[in-house]
């Protein structure tokens, strides 16, 4: 909490301080676009996409799920009629996400220790993309013990050739980190787990999630996370297999308490502002915009993305020669970074 006091003193007591190759999916003209779409954001996330499709390369549905009945693995989930219109319309590239049901740990664990399951559920994963023309999938499962590290390796190198001889692509989604090892929850349960280089060579690319910092004590990701964090992986994962994960979401702080109390959607913080007294930046080192308000005898500070931190994570992309960003979520951005991107084509 003292850490976090002394943040909210420096950043909201001094505002003068801040100032406002190899892949033949890779873009052609740059950058690959990717755009999550979770279940949840769904009407949103299809509005955005009728408005900006253009600008986007593939859309990721979160919308499928590896869970267990009994003893045997089933894939549930699909798209919704507006979404499926949308794909049609726009002959939009699809890479659905395939995640183990309420990143469950026990799913996952069975699922990784039994190749007869491994083998049925590749095989349906491969007959969905024929069936439904995606170009292929990414894999989404999270909250696997570190334990699992050799096991997940292997089941995605597996996939991996399965894909291959059915012209299918394989991504996987990665959770960051910058250290080989720590006696931490997050490196235990979340991010121990990936084998950054040996996944590399096992599939078409990898989507990083940058974002989520277990030790931020305000926005999502900071410049310097994402920095330490693409300094680790360099010499592990190739440039041109890296899609740099975008957030497009907030974390509020109660500052009050000292402690983080919730996350949202851009759109939030335009009602936040539409309704409250509030003090804005942008914190040019750290790389997030923020505003802070009081309300019930509390004050709070959100940090959150937009167009601005949008642009540096592009320039970072730019500099470091990735294959492009991940961005999560479609319908909660900062409507700005369309201009953005309509600039950087």
């Amino acid at each position: 909490m003292k850490k976090l006091l002394t943040y909210f003193l420096i950043v909201f007591c001094f505002p003068a301080c801040f100032l406002l190759p190899q892949n033949s999916l890779a873009a052609e003209h740059g950058i690959e676009k990717i755009f999550y779409l979770p279940k949840y954001n769904a009407v949103k996330g299809v509005e955005s996409l009728n408005k900006n499709w253009q600008k986007i390369d593939i859309i990721a549905p979160q919308m499928h799920i590896v869970e267990f009945v009994g003893a045997s693995a089933k894939i549930t989930g699909g798209f919704g009629p507006k979404l499926k219109k949308a794909i049609s319309d726009y002959k939009l590239k699809v890479m659905p996400l395939i995640a183990n049901a309420n990143f469950s740990q026990k799913i996952m664990h069975q699922l990784l220790i039994s190749s007869y399951e491994q083998d049925r559920v590749i095989t349906g994963l491969v007959y969905l993309a024929k069936r439904d023309g995606y170009i292929g999938w990414q894999f989404d499962f999270e909250n696997i013990s570190y334990l699992d590290k050799d096991l997940f390796s292997a089941f995605t190198e597996k996939t991996y050739k399965v894909f291959k001889e059915k012209g299918l692509v394989l991504s996987v989604v990665a959770v960051a980190r910058s250290v080989d090892y720590e006696d931490t929850n997050a490196f235990k349960n979340w991010s121990g787990v990936y084998d950054y280089k040996r996944l590399a060579d096992s599939t078409d690319f990898i989507s990083l999630m940058v974002y989520d910092d277990p030790n931020s004590v305000g926005p999502v990701a900071s410049i310097d996370f994402v920095n330490k964090t693409l300094n680790y992986v360099k010499d592990k994962i190739p440039a041109e297999k890296l899609s740099l994960g975008v957030p497009l979401y907030y974390w509020k702080w109660d500052m009050t308490a000292g402690k983080k109390v919730g996350s949202g959607l851009y759109s939030n913080i335009i009602n936040i502002m539409a309704n409250f007294r509030y003090q804005p930046g942008f914190d040019k080192t750290l790389g997030a915009s923020w505003i802070s308000y009081s309300y019930g005898n509390k004050n709070y500070a959100i940090w959150f993305e937009d167009k601005n931190s949008f642009e540096i994570r592009l320039d970072i992309i730019k500099e470091n020669n990735l294959r492009g960003f991940s961005a999560w979520l479609l319908g909660g951005e900062d409507p700005a970074i369309w201009s953005i991107l309509a600039k950087n084509n």
